[in-house]
């Protein structure tokens, strides 16, 4: 962020620019009751600044306006401007009371005091102004660029910290404010232009993956096509102990879009899944004497017709035989995009020479403890250090490795996507198989990896909240899987404006009449 504002054009203030921001995010925010009564929280620095000049534009809006400085700013410009507006100035003196009234009176709240430059723990005034909050009163709490009390590097905070309702980021979000615990203080989180110029972004590499950029990789769906246009999907997966993997990747794939999809796995599994995914084809392996699959990988790939995307992994179990079909398919299918998933990974975690040829065309998604036995780590990898071994993984690799988790991290090359969404709905057996079904669909539709990465995480996380709705346990995972169909088709609708908003991209993409 200092090497962003570093660059700023000359002329442009970045702290007005901010300020004004803020207050036009606040006033037309649904839940500030139109922000009539104010309370702003000014600490010493910049973020004060934001939070004064923020201050004064809501008193120029007709609010009522009280700051709480947590000490004086002498011969401050930005004081004398806000107080000339009508803001009323108050610092803090060590009594809790008088804050605590203005803030149960107030119908919203903004967090001024602390911003990137610090982090836990919270010392001085600015500790006692945050203990003297009342915990609920009902007010819109706002944070600006972070809440105090947060890294903004690392996500540690303070357990004192500001909770806000919404983050009004000045610039890019900031990426603590994703990690937990500090994603649980930030509430909703907006990125505010402060007038710095399109191309100052263009060196970041890490992003939010957010409804915006599923519109944008959806793929489009032609109105002439058939099955084979949108792509044919094999699967391997499954064994007698763990059919229901099999069913749950199959049925998201299906929901999905893919035009065609097949499972290759044992009898139990292809009969569990039948009765889930009817249009489904099968190609039934042999099994061991425990229910894993034991096929020649040559056999195996022959059966499998050639598709556009290849799944592997997903309740294969584990098997001299299941890891040896794994090794093989890579081999014999070795151009096929491929997600690799659970078992298939774990097969894969002694054998180095697989693990750097896979490249591009390959997507894997470990969870934390498949994460740390792919790069043998001591333990499963948390925060932060998640998000590093999981571009270890990207670079030794060169694959697009989702961490999954919350949040979950896309990295590929130099470029980090991130899901920010926490929902412990998703946090339940049977969960990664439908992700894995998602993204493997996405990738036979004709995606690039990364983008059936970054889709399918996305529709992974809105499929769980259309079949939870409120709910955050006890979701079943087969409503999850067949919610992806609904995830998928948000962006149109069902509607006739929706037919012909896709014939219209469909006709500009392809050329056709």
């Amino acid at each position: 962020m200092r090497a962003l504002e570093a660059e700023a054009p000359s002329g442009v203030n970045l702290m007005r620019n901010a300020g004004h921001a803020i207050a036009a995010a606040i006033l037309r925010s649904p839940g500030s009751l139109g922000a009539r009564s104010v309370v702003v929280l000014v600490g010493p620095g910049d973020n004060g600044g934001d939070a004064l000049i923020a201050a004064a534009r809501l008193a120029a809006a007709g609010a009522r306006v009280t700051a709480w400085a947590s000490r004086q700013r002498p011969d401050d410009a930005l004081v004398t401007a806000a107080t000339a507006r009508g803001v009323r100035w108050r610092v803090w003196c060590g009594e809790p009371r008088p804050l605590a009234d203005d803030v149960r009176q107030a119908s919203c709240l903004v967090d001024g005091l602390l911003g990137i430059g610090s982090g836990p723990p919270l010392r001085g005034p600015i500790a006692d102004i945050l203990a003297a909050l009342p915990a609920e009163t009902g007010q819109m709490r706002f944070a600006v660029d972070i809440p105090s009390g947060i890294d903004a590097d690392t996500g540690a905070v303070d357990p004192s910290a500001f909770r806000a309702d919404a983050t009004l980021s000045t610039g890019p979000l900031k990426i603590g404010a994703l990690l937990h615990p500090a994603v649980e203080f930030a509430g909703r989180q907006i990125a505010l232009g402060i007038g710095l110029p399109a191309q100052a972004y263009a060196p970041l590499r890490t992003s939010r993956i957010g409804a915006r950029t599923a519109r944008r990789l959806l793929p489009v769906r032609p109105l002439d096509g058939h099955k084979g246009t949108f792509g044919r999907l094999a699967i391997v997966a499954g064994s007698s102990r763990y059919r229901g993997a099999a069913a749950l990747a199959t049925v998201a794939a299906l929901r999905a879009g893919a035009g065609l999809v097949t499972l290759a796995s044992v009898e139990p599994a292809c009969a569990a899944t039948a009765a889930r995914a009817p249009a489904a084809t099968f190609v039934p392996l042999p099994s061991t004497p425990s229910g894993q699959v034991e096929a020649a990988p040559a056999a195996a790939a022959a059966l499998l017709s050639q598709p556009n995307a290849l799944l592997l992994g997903p309740g294969l179990g584990r098997s001299d035989s299941g890891d040896a079909l794994v090794h093989g398919l890579l081999d014999e299918l070795s151009d096929t995009p491929t997600v690799i998933d659970a078992d298939g990974l774990n097969a894969l975690a002694d054998r180095d020479d697989l693990l750097e040829t896979l490249g591009p065309r390959c997507v894997l998604t470990p969870h934390p403890g498949e994460l740390a036995r792919l790069l043998r780590l001591t333990a499963p990898p948390e925060g932060r250090e998640r998000l590093a071994a999981a571009q270890d993984l990207a670079a030794h690799t060169r694959a697009i490795v989702v961490s999954k988790g919350s949040p979950t991290f896309v990295c590929a090359d130099d470029r980090v996507r991130i899901l920010a969404r926490p929902n412990p709905a998703l946090a339940a057996a049977g969960s990664g198989d439908v992700l894995a079904g998602a993204t493997a669909s996405l990738l036979a539709q004709g995606l690039p990896a990364a983008d059936a990465a970054a889709l399918g995480v996305w529709v992974h996380s809105r499929a769980a909240r259309i079949a939870g709705g409120r709910d955050d346990r006890g979701v079943p995972m087969e409503q999850v899987a067949t919610a992806v169909g609904a995830a998928v088709n948000l962006r149109h609708g069902g509607s006739r404006r929706g037919l012909w908003r896709r014939r219209r991209r469909y006709q500009r993409q392809s050329g056709a009449p």
